[in-house]
């Protein structure tokens, strides 16, 4: 680690420190966040909706942004009767006792996304910015266990490890290593708890509304978060080249480029949102339409009726024997036909929406995940 970048970085959150803490920027809030949430936060609460709702009330950005809010999408399931247990046991797990096992911790965060991301499919069809992700999840834990975890913002992190040449790479995405993260954070708060003239700046900024016990550990997110944002890195040299001697794309311009990204794909995600709802009023004309009772020609089996229709295959019978014949296939194929013309479009016209309306689903569910990624 480059210990003489780390010191600039610290000395010039230190200079800053007024200025990040003065009534217009208020850095301090996460500290009166966290003490909220630590006031608020009962796992066992009746009412589990309620008090998650008025637990992260006061989390702003450190979770949800304009983009995506998590943390409504877990109060959504939660205030489902048939779900407020499956998500409290679900937050059980992932704050169970892992003995310091950061392995094993990512995995147990790993599952938590897994399970809402098949819960929001199922009861929120749609509504993508409920998804979680690896960052929401973490938030949780810092929260909960403050002195156990540490907040996460990926582009942030990344810089501040470019900047300390921190040799362990925790990567991004699926690729994420919790463990090296935590690594780099153990590291900068051994720094903090070393620089008396740090400690004594922090320590007399708390009020009794700011949690204090969570050793450092949000002040050590507060300096990689504030480095960034509030220009920490003016005087320090980051190298830009990677392990292969390739330049290392700039940060800002590669945070410019994912917002703009993220804008495109939030543009194309809410136009294929309208389409799809545009295509389900289309196809709920068609709702009331039936072709059982309809009378058929098989080339082999002869004259039968359909005693049996959904949107996907019908079921005829023929003198007795019934056969099933998938939708709009058995006609298109030409095994099957009937003098009514109009029942036939009408087939034809409620499979092209039908598939239009997969297709749009596939493909709100593929963006839907690239965009995920780029949180």
């Amino acid at each position: 680690m480059n210990r003489e970048n780390l010191d600039k970085v610290i000395n010039n959150y230190i200079a800053s420190f007024d200025t990040i803490n003065d009534k217009e920027h208020r850095e301090y809030y996460k500290w009166e966040a966290l003490r909220h949430f630590k006031d608020n936060f009962d796992i066992d609460a009746p009412d589990f909706a309620t008090m998650f709702k008025n637990a992260t009330k006061m989390t702003f950005n450190l979770i949800n942004n304009s983009i995506v809010q998590p943390t409504m999408g877990i109060i959504k399931l939660s205030e489902r009767p048939e779900l407020t247990e499956t998500v409290r046991q679900m937050f059980k797990d992932l704050c169970s006792d892992d003995n310091g096992n950061i392995d094993l911790r990512q995995d147990k965060i790993n599952r938590f996304i897994c399970q809402c991301d098949q819960l929001l499919k199922t009861y929120e069809k749609g509504k993508w910015k409920y998804a979680q992700d690896i960052k929401s999840v973490i938030a949780y834990l810092a929260f909960i266990h403050p002195e156990q975890n540490y907040m996460f913002k990926s582009t942030e992190a990344h810089k501040f490890k470019d900047c300390v040449e921190f040799g362990h790479d925790f990567g991004r995405g699926e690729a994420f290593s919790l463990k090296k993260y935590y690594m780099l954070c153990d590291e900068l708060v051994k720094e903090i708890k070393s620089n008396e003239s740090l400690m004594e700046m922090h320590n007399a900024r708390l009020t009794d509304n700011m949690y204090a016990d969570d050793d450092y550990h949000m002040l050590a997110y507060d300096i990689i978060y504030s480095a960034m944002y509030y220009n920490l890195y003016y005087n320090v040299e980051i190298r830009k080249a990677t392990k292969s001697g390739k330049p290392r794309v700039d940060t800002e311009q590669l945070k410019k480029q994912q917002e703009e990204k993220r804008s495109k794909l939030i543009d194309q995600i809410q136009k294929h949102n309208d389409d799809l709802d545009l295509l389900f009023k289309q196809r709920a004309e068609y709702d009331s339409f039936t072709t059982k009772g309809l009378v058929v020609k098989h080339k082999t089996f002869g004259e039968g009726c359909i005693s049996y229709y959904d949107t996907q295959f019908v079921k005829i019978d023929f003198d007795g024997v019934e056969k099933k014949f998938f939708l709009p296939q058995g006609f298109t194929n030409g095994y099957l036909s009937t003098d009514s013309e109009e029942a036939v479009s009408i087939l034809l016209e409620i499979a092209k929406i039908e598939e239009q309306i997969k297709n749009y689903k596939n493909s709100i569910y593929n963006l839907t995940n690239e965009l995920k990624s780029l949180q």
